[in-house]
């Protein structure tokens, strides 16, 4: 197929690399020369949105929020041949993926939610968990393409219900990154030994991969390079931990222990890298 991809950092850059090592017909985009760069010789470097869009059956989206999702939809939609399909990556609003599917369908053109989440640290093979939302018939068609990259796929149900399944996975992982932090503190100052604390939390299946990659960086955390990719990571949760919240509200539920950890989450990791 000839698939366009666009947002190459940290996730997308594993996504789309794997697309340009495939039999696929790749172009990439990135707001960004130097993520653009990795690519040379590879995939074809696009010029633009539009020019990602130019006859391609399939188009990625990784970029970080509602806002650069809807900047990408105007860029490619307009631009995109009819029967083609946009697959949403990042993690946004199912409200946002139901507006995007409906300016999509106007000229022909399928939308499906196709969030992610890691399932292996290595990137040099499949590596992530999509979850699939909209016409399962499309979603069935980019199998190919999906499979490049992905372990496992779920189709979730209709547009919106993989941004519900990715949101409610995040929930859970930034609850337990925020408690593991907190146990490492706690053990840390009550004088136990944090390695023997982590054997015993391995073993007993407490210990979870998100929590145990967070727990890595505190050993590392007064290193810049790791106190910075601590630092980053702040607005990510305030951003899922909100939209678990946004959702919840909307079904007539709360999730009370998501807001509390979403009130502290920047404190918490500022304080822990000491900024």
């Amino acid at each position: 197929m000839k698939v366009g991809f666009i947002g190459l950092g940290s996730m997308g850059y594993g996504q789309a690399m794997l697309l340009a090592k495939s039999e696929h017909d790749l172009a990439v985009f990135d707001a960004f020369p130097a993520a653009m760069a990795r690519f040379e010789g590879v995939a074809r470097l696009a010029t633009s949105l539009a020019d990602v869009a130019q006859d391609a059956d399939v188009i990625g989206v990784c970029v970080r929020d509602d806002a650069q999702v809807n900047e990408c939809a105007d860029g490619l939609i307009p631009a995109m041949k009819a029967d083609s399909v946009l697959l949403v990556h990042s993690t946004v609003n199912p409200k946002t993926m139901i507006a995007l599917a409906e300016r999509g369908a106007a000229r022909n053109i399928h939308v499906l939610d196709a969030s992610v989440t890691r399932t292996i640290i290595a990137q040099d093979a499949p590596f992530v968990f999509c979850m699939l939302g909209g016409d399962e018939a499309i979603a069935a068609r980019v199998k190919p393409v999906l499979d490049t990259y992905s372990t496992d796929t779920v189709h979730a149900g209709p547009i919106g219900a993989g941004m519900a399944m990715k949101i409610a996975n995040n929930l859970v992982s930034w609850s337990q990154i925020m408690i593991g932090l907190e146990a490492f503190e706690l053990a840390e100052a009550a004088g136990v030994a944090t390695d023997k604390l982590l054997t015993v939390m391995t073993k007993n299946g407490v210990l979870t991969p998100p929590m145990g990659g967070f727990i890595k960086m505190r050993a590392s955390r007064t290193e810049k390079a790791t106190g910075d990719l601590i630092e980053s990571q702040s607005p990510v949760g305030e951003k899922d931990l909100s939209l678990a919240e946004y959702v919840a509200k909307e079904a007539g539920v709360s999730t009370p222990i998501g807001t509390f950890i979403r009130g502290f989450i920047k404190k918490k990791l500022n304080d822990m890298v000491g900024r």
